[in-house]
């Protein structure tokens, strides 16, 4: 159960496959994300680079919208300095304002990744799209917080993604990955931090992946994601998924019908899902 504009899903299924199988497959995520959901998708290279966005391409709808973007009054989530950046870039590029736009964006995604690579989400500026501006940190930490198995089991993981960079963990792995996928009424772009966890202990999973938002276009201020491989010697592994989002639609008028309807979509869909990540996981290891 979740509450406010929160909501969440658990999952698991056995999987005949280890930890080692689901990082490999991780380290691959475009391959792994593959499906009809995923439009585009990319692996930011280590320090991220304008070229990592070359396939990253916004919708015409959006392209539009952002024109008439203002403080307060826009249909992506964007600060309202980048708003005018945007609208700035479409204006002094006259007939050719749709590739303009196209470039202008994907620059604001670069710098939004390397800021939060530099200062984590207090380093982000705020959504400024409606009328209160959300704060992406604070955001995230919520979700964090309202996570309490991870809070109790993981201290020092859940301190780490509260506080990074400024809590680092030697031994974890992590990268960024930039998406486009159409799950609702307009496609969303969102960026995502990838963080692996090998376990060493009875008390972390055989593998433990946390996926961090870092930011999205459309419909979610913040998001968390858990995948483990979970088991114990001579029994069965577990692929385990958890999820804990927050919805900006499920504060507005309306929002109760709307989540009783996210939830039943959540429901219907999660096995399908995960079954498609066990299949992945069971054929082999990912093409290099």
């Amino acid at each position: 159960p979740a509450r406010d504009h929160e909501v969440a899903i658990f999952a698991a299924v056995a999987v005949a496959a280890d930890g080692d199988r689901l990082v490999a497959w991780m380290r691959q995520v475009e391959d792994l994300k593959k499906g009809a959901f995923v439009r585009q998708i990319g692996r930011f290279s280590d320090p991220p680079r304008i070229e990592d966005l070359a396939s990253l391409s916004l919708d015409d709808e959006d392209l539009t919208e952002i024109r008439k973007c203002r403080r307060r009054d826009c249909a992506l989530k964007l600060a309202a300095a980048e708003m005018e950046e945007l609208r700035r870039a479409a204006d002094e590029s006259g007939s050719k304002w749709k590739p303009a736009l196209q470039d202008a964006f994907r620059r604001l995604v670069l710098r939004r990744v390397g800021a939060f690579l530099q200062g984590g989400h207090a380093a982000l500026p705020a959504y400024e799209d409606n009328d209160a501006p959300v704060l992406l940190g604070g955001r995230f930490s919520l979700l964090v917080r309202h996570s309490g198995f991870l809070t109790k089991n993981h201290p020092r993981f859940s301190e780490y993604l509260e506080r990074y960079p400024r809590a680092p963990l030697p031994e974890l792995e992590s990268f960024v990955y930039w998406s486009k996928e159409g799950v609702g009424a307009k496609a969303i772009v969102s960026a995502t931090q990838v963080n692996i966890l090998r376990g060493t202990d009875g008390f972390v999973p055989d593998a433990l992946v946390i996926g961090k938002e870092i930011f999205s276009t459309h419909y979610v201020n913040a998001s968390l994601s858990l995948t483990a491989v979970v088991g114990e010697p001579g029994a069965h592994n577990y692929l385990v998924y958890f999820n804990r989002t927050e919805v900006d639609v499920l504060g507005r008028i309306f929002g109760g019908l709307v989540r009783v309807f996210m939830e039943r979509r959540l429901r219907a869909e999660a096995s399908d899902v995960l079954r498609g990540l066990r299949t992945r996981l069971e054929s082999g290891e990912p093409k290099i």
